[in-house]
């Protein structure tokens, strides 16, 4: 299925939604498990540069999840309907992810502005059982709508899922591949994700170093873990394409916080100390990559650079200032998700017409690198 991004419709503007943080396994791709517990990522050697059937597999994969038809819901009779009181359960694989955590605070506050109570729920170091066991949880508390994003593979909810449409929960799913069973799903192309971070470090390389034959670069990224994570690894991996990268190290990082951020760049420096640029799987990551460069001595934070495929809204301004070390990521659903987020679920509770699939917008945010120069 080809990219397609959503029209306008009456009520508002979607311009996308969720990061994607899980779907189903294919051949090409690693099966699906649950997050390991938070740990520092080990030292791993570099990795072998990836065959160019394997990134075109990517590609292809990355661009079947999105849907080139959307269908929508139709507006039910008699709506719209007074939410007031409704209750809705936000499942998200980490609270300790500063990206989800933030868009779900804002869903949150947007909720109970119009008397909607939002439950947050993290997986964290539980995966998927805990998420099987957190919508057992919410049906039997009676919520009118379930937002799921799977910490695994969302097919290993589906059952659960299956329970709550029974019971007459609305069901919003991120990322499975299929709309059944759910009542929307939201999917981002995480392959495309991650070759706008790599194009992004490139573009700060031959920016910050004109003069300079090969910069080292490591990438921290999620190899062996679900497949849309392998995915936007995979184009983490076109950074190689980039002719003054040199691709040092490469690390698969589980478990998603600063702290773990912060302990792998380490790990990286220590292996390789003179490491410029850094690609981490999160904004998480990311900002703990930063930390931990910014406690070097007698450094000059504009040698440095560090790039992940998502954000924490809050360290925009850091970012564009270009006077930290993290210097770029990508806007999934662009920087308004979480208001495009509350306003799908708002008309799905309102018995509005709404899109059932929704493919998220890719917004590049970044230093300007002629500040570098």
């Amino acid at each position: 299925m080809k990219k397609l991004y959503l029209s306008v419709i009456t009520v508002f503007v979607i311009t996308g939604l969720l990061l994607a943080a899980c779907s189903g396994t294919t051949a090409n791709a690693p099966a699906a498990e649950a997050p390991a517990a938070e740990q520092p990522a080990v030292d791993a050697p570099a990795a072998e540069e990836p065959a160019a059937e394997e990134a075109q597999d990517a590609a292809e994969m990355a661009a079947e999840d999105l849907s080139d038809e959307i269908p929508w819901a139709e507006a039910q009779e008699g709506s719209p309907f007074d939410i007031t009181g409704k209750k809705v359960c936000y499942l998200i694989p980490a609270l300790a992810n500063t990206f989800l955590n933030g868009v779900a605070t804002s869903v949150k506050e947007q909720a109970a502005a119009d008397g909607v109570e939002v439950m947050v729920y993290g997986a964290d170091e539980g995966g998927v059982t805990l998420q099987f066991d957190q919508i057992e949880n919410c049906i039997s508390q009676q919520v009118d709508f379930i937002y799921m994003m799977a910490a695994g593979s969302a097919e290993s909810v589906i059952p659960a899922v299956e329970e709550a449409k029974a019971a007459g929960i609305l069901v919003m799913g991120v990322p499975p591949g299929e709309l059944e069973p759910f009542d929307a799903i939201m999917h981002t192309n995480q392959y495309e994700d991650g070759t706008l971070v790599a194009q992004m470090a490139c573009d700060y390389i031959n920016a910050k170093y004109p003069d300079v034959d090969k910069v080292q670069v490591a990438v921290a990224g999620s190899e062996s873990q679900e497949r849309q994570m392998w995915l936007r690894y995979q184009g983490y991996r076109t950074i190689e394409d980039c002719e003054k990268a040199e691709v040092v190290q490469y690390l698969d990082i589980t478990g998603d916080s600063i702290p773990i951020g912060a302990s792998t760049a380490e790990n990286i420096l220590a292996a390789n100390p003179d490491v410029k640029v850094f690609i981490m799987q999160s904004t998480a990551h990311a900002q703990g990559a930063a930390e931990m460069i910014k406690a070097l001595p007698d450094v000059d934070l504009s040698d440095y650079a560090v790039f992940a495929g998502d954000m924490d809204p809050t360290v925009i301004p850091i970012v564009t200032s270009c006077e930290d070390p993290y210097k770029g990521f990508v806007a999934i659903g662009g920087t308004d998700l979480d208001k495009n987020t509350y306003a799908i679920m708002k008309a799905m509770l309102q018995g509005m017409e709404y899109p059932m699939i929704t493919n998220d917008a890719l917004e590049p945010l970044h230093c300007d690198w002629e500040t570098l120069k």
